[in-house]
């Protein structure tokens, strides 16, 4: 057991296995004037719980010392709150988080299992979270109950603000509870409390998910195998160009918009967003994304990191793109950063990303994705791909507010680090209302490495945008910003100390 004192923050450190860590920190955030309650940030001293199973290896004691956390280049704007009918947010708040993930996702694809009697302390819970989803405009946040668990502390610390300012699910930031929405399902089902009994209530859709998904795969495979065959004379910027497309529409099939194995979920849809990826960029920093796989392959070769979004078909486009990395020589390693629990229906945890590839290794009928499950399978078991999960990942915090250990790992032992999705995105703006054309590399300028942010837009936030683009899409499409056919490919250095 080790202790780690820090003067900033409260840091709780989970390690499992020899690649999985958990870490969560957090400096409390700025209250932005139309929210109720404190209007000065909180700050406390914690300690942090390593807690390692037997026979984990690496053990190490060390002192955290405080470090002032770069941030953004630009004043900060206010953060996007979910009282507004009209908008996404409120949308979401409102309606779909009870309707389509609590109430289909959760309560009822698990309904066989929750209706047994060992289960019964869960369903209730799940009805009293239901309940306060009625009426989200006057339901005030309550703390997190399950104190046992490794983040109770850090979700204590976020919470605080709002729970102390009494305010309800709709007037407190968005971000902060559509993520506690998710904590909350944890703490309904004993994740941290009852591990033994635990399942994600999420699996079943990820798995038809991956499914549904085998025929886009197939048909992607040739083309995905052509690329990275030995001998295969693919120049770089060709290469990573098409990788990175590939992994950057793929986000267009996440779960918790599209229901798994329902029509138009994937069959036809990959080719066509694909097609179309080139026309629907808003921005576009491939040149600069090129200028530093091209450092890094001179070089031999250095650690690059994707931070994960779905599962499922988005996921499988992830690992085309890793593959590539090390394939062409561009990453020695490639170190996924996955999910420490279930959270956002589809989000991808260390164990789902492991049963995608041994999936796709034994799918009978499908030769071109049994070829790449065992060509991932042997990333996996030479360590050129390293698996790792962190409490950080699911927690609301902006990304400027990322853990001492982790910003360091980063900025320390990392080249580039891709973040997928829209949720990564969002707290990249700190879930903030930035202008449209606020430029990127100014709002991203704390970033521990170099950031290639691939994103679809699915909320109604963005920088980095011209605004004739902007304009293009809006006359195109009326909800360009949040149903996924318009994305961005945005690069933005390492923080300058």
């Amino acid at each position: 057991v080790v202790y780690q004192l820090t003067l900033t923050s409260v840091n709780t450190v989970l390690t499992v296995g020899t690649q999985l860590v958990w870490t969560n920190s957090r400096v409390p955030p700025q209250q932005p004037t139309q929210q109720k309650g404190p209007k000065h940030p909180l700050m406390i001293a914690g300690l942090a719980l390593l807690l390692l199973p037997a026979g984990t290896e690496g053990l190490s004691m060390s002192l955290a010392s405080p470090r002032s956390k770069p941030l953004p280049k630009l004043p900060l704007p206010p953060k996007l709150l979910s009282n507004e009918p009209g908008t996404w947010a409120y949308d979401t708040m409102s309606r779909r988080v009870r309707e389509e993930i609590l109430g289909r996702e959760v309560i009822g694809a698990n309904a066989e299992l929750l209706s047994k009697p060992e289960w019964a302390k869960a369903r209730a819970s799940l009805e009293a979270l239901n309940a306060e989803l009625e009426a989200p405009g006057t339901t005030v946040l309550r703390y997190l109950t399950d104190d046992v668990a490794p983040d109770s502390a850090a979700w204590r610390e976020i919470l605080r603000p709002y729970v102390e300012g009494g305010n309800t699910w709709l007037d407190a930031p968005w971000c902060v509870t559509e993520f506690y929405l998710y904590r909350r399902v944890m703490e309904s089902l004993g994740f941290f409390t009852e591990p033994e009994q635990f399942l994600d209530p999420f699996l079943a859709s990820k798995r038809k998910g991956l499914a549904s998904s085998l025929g886009s795969m197939e048909a992607l495979a040739p083309k995905v195998l052509a690329a990275l065959r030995p001998g295969e004379d693919v120049p770089l910027d060709a290469g990573l160009r098409l990788f990175a497309l590939i992994s950057l529409w793929g986000n267009r099939m996440d779960l918790s918009l599209w229901p798994a194995g329902t029509d138009g979920n994937v069959a036809d849809a990959f080719a066509e967003v694909l097609a179309a990826g080139e026309a629907n960029l808003l921005h576009d920093d491939f040149s600069d994304l090129l200028g530093v796989a091209q450092e890094c392959k001179a070089a031999g070769g250095k650690r690059v990191d994707i931070i994960v979004d779905n599962a499922g078909f988005e996921l499988v486009t992830d690992l085309c793109l890793a593959d590539y990395l090390v394939t062409s020589g561009v990453a020695s390693e490639v170190v996924f950063q996955l999910k420490a629990h279930p959270t956002f229906v589809s989000d991808a945890r260390a164990v789902d990303l492991k049963e995608h590839v041994e999936s796709l290794a034994c799918a009978e009928g499908f030769p071109g994705c049994v070829a790449l499950g065992e060509r991932w399978r042997g990333h996996l078991a030479s360590g050129r791909w390293k698996l790792q999960e962190h409490l950080f990942w699911v927690q609301p915090s902006a990304m400027w507010e990322m853990p001492s250990d982790l910003f360091d790992e980063l900025a320390s032992k990392s080249a580039l680090a891709f973040t997928k999705g829209d949720a990564n995105y969002r707290r990249l703006l700190g879930d903030r209302s930035w202008a449209l054309d606020a430029p990127f590399k100014q709002v991203c300028a704390y970033f521990p490495t170099t950031l290639c942010a691939l994103r679809t837009l699915k909320a109604e936030l963005g920088c980095g945008m011209r605004g004739e683009e902007t304009a293009r899409a809006a006359a195109q499409d009326a909800s360009w910003m949040v149903n996924g056919r318009f994305g961005v490919i945005q690069v933005a250095p390492p923080f300058e100390a």
